[in-house]
Order: structure tokens, then C-alpha cells, then sequence
């Protein structure tokens, strides 16, 4: 057992002797650690959000006006202003519809609100919307007093944000009287937790945009029947639906198509790490063929040698797989807010979302790269020729 601690710092002696060498080749095995295993985090967390985000929809079917209904559901659930209304009777005939259980009114408006006039949402929303998104309680206050009294009802995030409380006023349109804070929702770690909620007909009024409607959201009484009522939907004037397991297909071949791209990246970064791991140990193995030679002619075998290049090498992946592992996550709030900047979509919620299996496949597979690139070094170290070498030496 004594042996095992000199073995091993006589297998890692030369990685502390050549100190620039060995930084960078475990940063090539550190790059494509990080790189695999932000994708395969990356794939798992948007995934997950994604599902969460449309699950707390709260209804199965978007109905909004012609055009492209992915892009209405998008906006919509980014919490953006879409820039497409229909009129308010079709709401009627939706809600008429035999296989409609619940059906909401959606209006959204993004303008600049508050003191220091910042960039918020507004949607204008009716007592339907409580019986689709039971989850969206009130924290503290109380639901609006009527359809058009000026009154808000704030997110989560959004009370933060303009640091607002009830009986607070909110000034919008120099036209109209301040909001007043009616309530505060309580956390729903949704895209609505940053909105501010105002009663359907008073928004309309608000922003000039009477009987005019951003939205349908429609909940079923059973999905099967979904065909059906989109045929109907089809049908009416104005308005394009869209099922929300048709936008969850539509953007997970965007997310698919991504990943492919970045795991052929990390495919293309563990060649370029494993190319460096090999260049490392084919000239740290041509430095020590004296000291290996010695060593074969007082007894080692060449077993003794194979194990011991092999060893060297794996300490440079297990290093490289341990910093990978780090850089993902220490970059994986800079990843997420990249994304949200130029993705056309990113739900609510965390996007990076580390596995520790995935860790431990990751850390695993940055040692098998750096096994199989000490091979061929390996090799020559174990089949050196004492005589050859002390030779040469000569």
C-alpha cells in the first residue's frame, strides 16, 4: 500500500515539472468538457422550463388574430406586446363552442410605467382568468372592484421592480388617472410574475383599443376533441389558432436542430482536446525515455510503465473534466442571459439546469478522452529498450 502514494506522485511528476504544458492541455479537455456538458444542461433546462411555462398556461389552445399564431404564442409567453388584435364578439362564439370548458380574454400592452418609467406589461384580464390560473392567488389586497375602475394588480416581480405597494399610484397615460395598487399577486415562477394586471375593459379604454382583444386562451373540455374545434376555429373570421403542443413541437425543432450544432461542436473540442493531450504526453514521454530506460533495467515492467503514462494522462483528464464541470457552472447565468437576449424564445424559469449525472457522464467521458489519447505514449514508454536508450545517451 505505500507504494501506491509514490507510484503516483512519480506517474504525476512530470505534469509539475512542465507546468504551461500541462495547463494547457487540461484546458483543451476542460473546453469541451464545459461545451458538452452546458448542451446537455442546456437541452434539459429549456426543456423542463419550456414544459413548465406551458402547463401554467393554464389552457391547451391560443386563438389570435391571422398571421403566425407561433409568433403570437411566443410574444404571449414572453410576456411582449403582440401587435395583433381581434375583435371582442369572437370571443363569444369560442366560448359557445360545445368542447370549450373555459375560455379567458386576453389584452397585452407594453408600455413605460411608473416614476422612473420603466418598460412593463400590462394585460388586461377578466374573472375567467382566475378559473383558468387557480394558481395566481393574491399575496396581499384584493381582486379589482369593477370592470373600469383604474385599478392594478401587481406580479410578484413586478411589486419589486417598481417597489410598490398597496393604495400606490401608477402613472401611465397623462390622459387617465393614476392606477391605484388594488393587490399583489403571490410568486408563480411564470413570465406573468413581472406583469401588471388591470380589468379587461378598463385596460381597453386605457389604450384606446375598446372591444378589441390581444388573444382567446382556451382550456377543453377533452383534448381529444381538439381537432375538431380547430377546424371550427378555422372557420371564423380574423382569427388563427394554435394548440400549445403544436408551439412546444414547433420550438423544440429549433431547440433540437441548436443542440445538434453545439454537440458537433463538442465533438470538433474533444478532438482538439484529446490532439492536445496526446501532443503533451508524446513529448513528455520522449523527454523521460532515459528515465524509463533506467527504470526497465532495475526491474520495471513494461505493464509498470504502460500503467504509469496512463495514470499521467488520466490525472490531465480527471483535472480537465473537474475545471469543465466549474466553468459551466460558474457561466451558466451568462449562458442564460445570452440566450434571453437573442433567442427568439427562452420561457421563465432557469435554462442551465446542471445534472449531476450529467456531470458525472461529462466527468467520465473527459477521462476516457484523455486514456485513449495517452495510449499511443503509453505504448512507446512501455516498450523501450533499455540498451537503445543508454546508447543514444552516450
Amino acid at each position: 500500500m505505500r507504494a501506491v502514494p509514490g507510484f503516483f506522485r512519480l506517474a504525476t511528476s512530470d505534469l509539475r515539472r512542465r507546468p504551461l504544458r500541462t495547463g494547457l492541455a487540461v484546458l483543451g479537455v476542460a473546453l469541451s468538457t464545459a461545451l458538452l456538458l452546458g448542451t446537455l444542461s442546456l437541452h434539459s433546462g429549456y426543456v423542463r422550463a419550456l414544459d413548465s411555462t406551458i402547463e401554467r398556461m393554464g389552457y391547451q389552445v391560443l386563438v389570435s388574430a391571422k398571421g403566425c399564431p407561433y409568433e403570437a404564442a411566443s410574444l404571449m409567453m414572453r410576456g411582449e406586446n403582440v401587435p395583433m388584435y381581434i375583435d371582442e364578439p369572437i370571443f363569444d362564439s369560442i366560448l359557445a363552442d360545445p368542447d370549450v370548458q373555459e375560455a379567458t380574454r386576453i389584452f397585452m400592452q407594453r408600455i413605460k410605467a411608473g416614476e422612473g418609467k420603466q418598460d412593463m406589461v400590462f394585460m388586461g384580464v377578466d374573472d375567467y382568468y382566475r378559473k383558468l390560473k387557480p394558481w395566481m392567488t393574491l399575496q396581499r389586497g384584493e381582486w379589482f372592484s369593477g370592470e373600469h375602475s383604474p385599478e392594478a394588480i401587481l406580479g410578484y416581480n413586478a411589486a419589486l421592480t417598481l417597489g410598490l405597494d398597496l393604495g400606490d399610484k401608477i402613472p401611465v397615460n397623462p390622459t387617465h388617472a393614476p392606477l391605484t395598487v388594488r393587490g399583489v399577486f403571490d410568486r408563480s415562477g411564470t413570465q406573468e410574475d413581472g406583469m401588471i394586471f388591470l380589468p379587461l375593459r378598463y385596460s381597453q379604454e386605457l389604450f384606446d383599443r375598446k372591444a378589441k382583444l390581444t388573444a382567446v386562451g382556451v382550456r377543453l373540455k377533452n383534448l381529444d376533441k381538439v381537432q375538431g374545434f380547430m377546424k371550427r376555429m378555422f372557420e371564423l373570421p380574423q382569427v388563427q389558432p394554435v394548440t400549445m403542443t403544436q408551439f412546444r413541437d414547433t420550438v423544440m425543432e429549433f431547440v433540437g436542430t441548436s443542440r445538434l450544432l453545439l454537440l458537433l461542436s463538442a465533438l470538433v473540442a474533444a478532438v482538439i482536446g484529446g490532439l492536445g493531450v496526446l501532443n503533451a504526453m508524446t513529448m513528455s514521454v520522449a523527454e523521460r525515455m532515459r528515465e524509463f530506460g533506467v527504470m526497465k533495467a532495475v526491474g520495471a515492467s513494461p505493464t509498470n510503465l504502460f500503467t504509469l503514462t496512463i495514470l499521467e494522462t488520466g490525472c490531465l483528464g480527471l483535472l480537465g473534466g473537474l475545471l469543465g464541470i466549474a466553468l459551466t457552472a460558474a457561466g451558466g447565468f451568462g449562458i442564460e442571459a445570452l440566450l434571453r437576449t437573442y433567442v427568439p424564445f427562452a420561457p421563465a424559469g432557469r435554462l442551465v439546469m446542471l445534472d449531476p449525472l450529467g456531470g458525472a457522464g461529462c466527468l467520465a467521458a473527459a477521462l476516457a478522452l484523455a486514456v485513449l489519447a495517452g495510449i499511443y505514449p503509453a505504448l512507446r514508454a512501455a516498450l523501450v529498450r533499455p540498451a537503445r536508450v543508454f546508447r543514444e545517451a552516450a
